[in-house]
């Protein structure tokens, strides 16, 4: 039955393109609790709009590759990848505060040898922002395929060395290792799906620093109470880890909670 919900699932244009083994997690999880075929089809969708739908938007990877000239500086190519950004619902906030989002960020952590993006969606494309090293592995993840295509080709474009995967990390933590871990608004959305996935993720993942980041305001725009929420749901991912942290740091920027850890072991 499992298999059944999942083929379903895949052939709706919509979730065509997500992971299979997100849709069999999730076709396992609701089953139990669904009526029928029908009502767990329909429990699989809820679930994946809360994971990855409402997320999503249409990037034009063709104006960024005519945008390029050689320059991530250049300022046609940073506003191509600025309006592809908007075209993603959780990188849409930050393009504001693109010019002051990574610098704090690396002050701490130092400039990445090597960077971990999970969960990533878009996010990548915000590389003529980061500084990093030309030479500096870019490893990009998500259950998505449609946002990892675009990033893919601009990535290639570019020449930044890179790895793309499709990978579940509510399964577990990808096996690469990198200087700095990105979990960029990823564990509000984890926590949708697992209340103790990004725990496990945090504890396993092979980085010496994180940067965990959570919205102000949620997608309809509503931010009461929700900044001390996520503080306290930050601590208590601290203090829940059984991982060595050996510090903490914060570098937020408007409309985004911005926390860095630096991990032992």
């Amino acid at each position: 039955m499992t298999a059944e919900i999942v083929e379903r699932v895949l052939r709706s244009s919509r979730y065509r393109d997500v992971d299979r083994s997100l849709l069999s997690r999730l076709a396992e999880e609701e089953l139990p609790r669904a009526r029928n075929a029908d009502d767990a089809v329909k429990r699989v969708k809820r679930r994946l709009h809360q994971a990855v739908g409402a997320f999503r938007g249409a990037a034009r990877p063709d104006a960024i590759a005519a945008a390029w000239s050689g320059d991530l500086a250049g300022r046609v190519f940073r506003q191509a990848c600025a309006d592809a950004l908007r075209a993603h619902a959780s990188t849409r906030e930050r393009v504001e505060h693109l010019d002051d989002f990574y610098a704090p960020i690396w002050s701490i952590t130092g400039s990445p040898r090597s960077v971990m993006d999970l969960g990533c969606g878009l996010h990548p494309l915000g590389l003529p922002w980061m500084g990093l090293a030309p030479d500096a592995p870019y490893l990009a993840s998500d259950v998505d395929r449609r946002p990892l295509a675009t990033v893919t080709s601009f990535l290639d474009l570019v020449g930044q060395p890179h790895r793309v995967e499709v990978h579940d990390v509510v399964e577990a933590a990808p096996s690469a290792a990198a200087d700095v871990a990105l979990l960029l608004k990823l564990v509000a959305t984890l926590d949708r799906q697992d209340p103790d996935a990004a725990t496990r993720l945090l504890g396993t993942v092979r980085a010496r620093h994180a940067v965990i980041s959570f919205p102000t305001r949620s997608l309809a725009g509503r931010g009461k109470g929700m900044e001390r929420t996520y503080r306290e749901r930050f601590e208590r991912l601290v203090a829940e880890t059984g991982r060595r942290v050996s510090a903490v740091a914060e570098a937020s920027v408007p409309n985004e909670l911005v926390f860095v850890l630096t991990l032992d072991g």
